[in-house]
């Protein structure tokens, strides 16, 4: 295992050591990235093939190359390179080859003709693409799920209905979704929805709004974030030809023409493909349809996924798609969720033109009207009929809201709820809810009364209540006061926050706390348990925050803390000695410092051009944007006012961003800069601390150093940096034996340069991760991951170490985190 990760990193060091070399991108003449293509120095027997997303690069020497690139369904093209004492960027674009299918065949080799099929459907590609121009058409969506396990919250509600205790709901989920969808590009398009409906849990449903993705198999790439970070390789495209084999399934008659069924399965040379069946009608060489399943491997979600295709020609002038399901389950030993998606598309409006600015960041708007939907909408726009079970749950759902709005069963939920019983008194909490009033407070269990802090034990009392209306406006306040024996104080926190705009997440905070703080947040978890780590801190905070414009946020906050030392605390001494290690070494017990005052005001500005969202009735639903976020931070220690004694200026600089790389994976960086531009009294706790890497523990790769050796301040300005990788298998499952272990690589790098300390560090890691999901979690999966690090410093020298890891799939976000 540590040989294989040391591989990566072997690779990069041999990598920095070439003396110069030649790389870029080859693409057509639409700038799509050409997988696959040969490239060949003129006078030498080998060459390389560009990699998935277009990319190649070659170590040379200086002087002057040849260089050819050919592919199939190209014309081969030459190129002159000078290699002159520095590397060389050269972006090479192919022009497509206008051949006779016979000219381009090897046929020879096989007698199926499967493969010149797919050629000719990519050779008439573009002008099919072409053909509907920017257009218009109406979307109907039914999206439904089937659980093996009925949910115990159904089971559970007291449904006093007779008619609901009779026909028990069928264990589904299911949306319909109604929409006019305006398209030009893949950039420039926007969906109104005019009817949305949801019955049971939704969360899990999958395409629900056309802004999920674009299976379009048309295109080089076929991009579905919403389904998989990695995008996949298309059949009909000629990268394609080379990572799939074809055969000929079943040929039919059509009239004159001939209409083919071609098998699609792929090769080794590709991570990210698909498989199944594309059906050809050679009228004018278009898809008629497709039924193409996606490797479990890149779908942190599903077991198995499958999209059916079906084309229809439109006024005489463009083949479009009529219609599309998607078929999926995810499996666990107790439990098993299938879900199949129809998307029906109709009344097609071709070649419109749309207005320069109508397209812009709002990808998908409903209407007012669009919840609130009857069944008469509905009979007229569904193009899917309904199953017994589908009609059941609408029943069902029916019966239930209309019970379920009236005071009585909102009561008896209410007086449900509010029960005691030992199970809530000991260790589950008890909750009490108001439905009327919108209100629920939550009291502790006794179990989560025990605490201990750094003065040893103490009983505490977490009560919180939160309010939410209408609008859905919320109010929530928490609080937890306790009591330490051993030093007999009081600590404790209260804080309330208000959300008042959902739309622009307008919301506010106030809190009063006295308890213990960390001098050193953040840093590794050793020095995280360090007495010398801790001290009292009294404050008062306020904030506000917003969004001000599209993209642009504010955050601001002020707060005043009354510090104190903890050095007179008693502690446990049976502690002390057993952890002393631990706990004590190398600085001793807490800071001794004199008590003093600190007033501090913060602003945050951040910025992401061209921001996508989407804009439901009551709140935004923010999209993966392209662009970067440059954001600034200001940090203000306000002297004398309220008798604050800190008198400081800190600002810093960063942009960050995550993107998609295709084929060759995901990334995401974070570059900042920051320094203080007033110091005349600045204290321990409001350092600029660069923080240690974790002795076992792989830290949050975009944030923190896995290889720093230490934990300092910087006072005067810093460079910093952290870019992380995923390749999602794009290394490894080129090698049979890996991809069967279903491992995936990352790798990384980050750079600190603080020239106070006249330090400049550049550490680099690499590691491999395996997604399991957890045996008493429903469809719930985690990465557990083993990395290897390392970095070069002027300073220190840090040894190659071994750290572990791990995240959890987060299915709200769409991400690991």
């Amino acid at each position: 295992m540590k040989f294989i990760l040391l591989i990566p990193l072997t690779i990069l060091c041999h990598q920095a050591n070439a003396q110069y070399r030649l790389a870029g991108t080859i693409t057509n003449k639409r700038m799509e990235p050409l997988a696959f293509a040969s490239l060949q120095l003129k006078g030498r027997p080998t060459g390389i093939l560009s990699k998935e997303d277009g990319s190649y690069s070659i170590d040379l020497n200086s002087g002057i190359y040849e260089l050819i690139i050919s592919m199939i369904g190209y014309h081969t093209k030459t190129v002159k390179v000078v290699i002159n004492k520095q590397n060389v960027i050269h972006p090479i674009i192919l022009e497509e080859a206008d051949n006779s299918l016979s000219s381009i065949t090897i046929r020879a080799r096989t007698k199926d003709r499967a493969e010149d099929y797919i050629r000719q459907v990519i050779r008439h590609k573009d002008d099919l693409q072409a053909a509907p121009g920017a257009y218009s058409c109406n979307i109907y969506i039914k999206a439904v799920q089937e659980d093996s396990i009925t949910p115990k919250a159904i089971k559970k509600k007291p449904v006093k209905d007779s008619l609901i205790k009779k026909n028990p709901p069928p264990p589904l989920s299911m949306s319909e979704i109604y929409l006019r969808l305006d398209y030009e590009n893949a950039a420039r398009y926007k969906e109104e929805r005019t009817g949305v409906t949801r019955r049971g849990n939704t969360t899990n449903l999958f395409y629900l709004s056309t802004t999920q993705g674009r299976f379009n198999f048309y295109d080089n790439l076929v991009k579905v974030p919403a389904l998989s970070v990695t995008p996949f390789l298309s059949p009909v495209s000629y990268s394609g030809l080379i990572a799939y084999k074809f055969k000929t399934l079943k040929t039919e008659k059509r009239g004159s023409y001939n209409v083919y069924t071609i098998g699609v399965k792929p090769t080794s040379l590709s991570n990210a493909t698909v498989s199944g069946e594309i059906v050809i009608y050679d009228s004018a060489w278009v898809i008629l349809s497709t039924r193409l399943s996606f490797p479990s491997y890149h779908l942190p979600e599903y077991d198995f996924f499958e999209v059916a295709q079906q084309y229809e020609l439109v006024n005489n002038l463009a083949w479009m798609l009529s219609k599309q399901t998607f078929t999926y389950h995810s499996n666990t030993r107790r439990r098993k969720a299938s879900g199949n998606t129809t998307v029906t598309y109709r009344d097609y409006e071709l070649n419109k033109s749309f207005d320069r600015k109508y397209f812009g960041p709002e990808l998908s708007a409903a209407t007012r009207d669009a919840y609130h939907r009857d069944s008469i909408f509905w009979a007229s726009v569904r193009t899917e009929p309904l199953t017994d079970k589908e009609m059941r749950l609408i029943q069902y759902t029916d019966s239930v809201n209309v019970v379920t709005r009236s005071k009585a069963y909102l009561d008896s939920i209410d007086q449900k709820t509010n029960k005691a019983d030992w199970k809530k008194i000991f260790y589950k909490g008890q909750i009490l809810s108001y439905h009327e009033k919108g209100v629920r407070y939550s009291l502790p269990a006794i179990a989560s009364t025990i605490a201990f802090g750094f003065g040893g034990f103490r009983t505490q009392l977490p009560f919180s209540f939160y309010k939410t209306d209408s609008l859905r406006r919320t109010t929530w306040l928490h609080t937890n006061l306790s009591y330490g024996y051993l030093n007999k104080d009081i600590n404790g926190r209260i804080q309330l926050s208000r959300r008042y705009n959902t739309f622009n997440q307008g919301s506010y905070t106030l809190g009063v706390s006295r308890d213990f703080a960390a001098i050193f947040s953040g840093d590794a978890w050793i020095n995280q348990l360090k007495r010398s780590n801790y001290y009292l801190d009294n404050a008062l905070s306020a904030g506000w925050s917003r969004e001000l414009i599209n993209g642009l946020y504010i955050k601001t906050s002020a707060s005043m803390a009354l510090r104190r030392s903890l050095a007179g605390y008693k502690t446990y001494s049976f502690v002390d000695s057993a952890f002393q290690k631990v706990l004590l070494e190398p600085t001793g017990a807490a800071p001794s410092f004199d008590a003093y005052n600190a007033l501090y005001a913060d602003i945050e500005l951040s910025y992401t051009p061209l921001q996508p969202y989407i804009r439901e009735p009551l709140e935004k639903i923010i999209l993966e944007p392209n662009w970067p976020t440059f954001y600034m931070k200001w940090r203000k220690g306000i002297p004398r006012l309220f008798g604050s004694q800190v008198n400081f200026d800190y600002n810093e600089l960063g942009i960050r961003q995550q993107f998609r790389m295709g084929l060759i994976g995901n990334a995401q960086y974070n570059i900042k800069t920051g320094s203080f531009l007033n110091t005349k009294d600045l204290r321990l706790v409001d350092y600029k601390w660069q923080r240690r890497g974790d002795p076992i523990l792989f830290m949050n790769p975009i944030e923190a150093f896995q290889s720093m050796d230490s934990t300092f301040a910087t006072f005067k300005r810093f460079y910093e940096g952290h870019y992380f990788h995923e390749f999602n298998g794009a290394i490894l499952n080129k090698i049979p034996v890996f991809k069967k272990l279903g491992l995936r690589e990352v790798a990384g790098a980050g750079f600190l340069i603080a020239p106070e300390r006249s330090l400049r560090y550049v550490e680099a890691f690499a590691g491999v991760e395996r997604i399991f999901k957890l045996p008493f979690q429903n469809f719930q999966k985690i990465k557990l991951g083993v990395y290897a690090s390392s970095a070069f410093a002027n300073q220190f020298q840090a040894p190659l170490q071994f750290k572990i890891g791990i995240t959890s799939w987060d299915t709200f976000g769409n991400k690991w985190r």
